[in-house]
């Protein structure tokens, strides 16, 4: 949700910046629509195109979530030709050239990112204390009344659509 869900009271809204930044702007002439990226670990830069983002560090380029490759998938579905699916003609419905909101997205996604992997060592201190924390027994949590595991309502949207139903 980028940090648009669930502030304490002194959060300030958005997300933090982080380290990166874009050092050279990804072309925004149809000729300048990036087909490929890489990401060079001894310089700590990544290209997408012509354009160029640092620093972003080699964990952050390879940060995945049960195996999808956080930054390169997102990558990908934005290339020129992009990635993914085909299940439909609207699919084939593209920017004719990268949008100047992609630069900021990806700044966005960088920073999210650098932020969750600064918190890994004290998630990392956390579930340790949580492993060896003593195990609360079923008998100790009261039971569920049947009304609460029923599946929640779905509310039809045509009306928000100015569809009658």
């Amino acid at each position: 949700t980028y940090h648009r869900r669930f502030l304490a009271a002194d959060d300030p809204p958005g997300v933090p910046s982080g380290s990166a930044r874009c050092t050279k702007s990804v072309p925004l002439d149809e000729d300048g629509y990036p087909d490929s990226f890489s990401h060079d670990a001894a310089t700590r830069t990544l290209r997408v195109g012509d354009g160029e983002f640092a620093p972003v560090a080699g964990d952050v380029f390879e940060f995945e979530v049960s195996g999808l490759r956080v930054v390169q998938s997102w990558l990908r579905y934005r290339m020129k030709r992009g990635a993914g699916r085909r299940s439909s003609p609207l699919n084939e419905i593209r920017p004719a050239r990268w949008p100047p909101g992609f630069t900021s997205e990806l700044l966005e996604l960088l920073w999210v990112l650098e932020g969750t992997l600064a918190l890994h060592p004290e998630q990392a201190r956390l579930l340790e204390r949580v492993v060896a924390g003593p195990c609360l027994p079923a008998t100790a949590i009261a039971p569920v009344d049947d009304v609460l595991r029923q599946p929640p309502r779905v509310q039809s949207s045509a009306p928000l659509l100015g569809v009658p139903r």
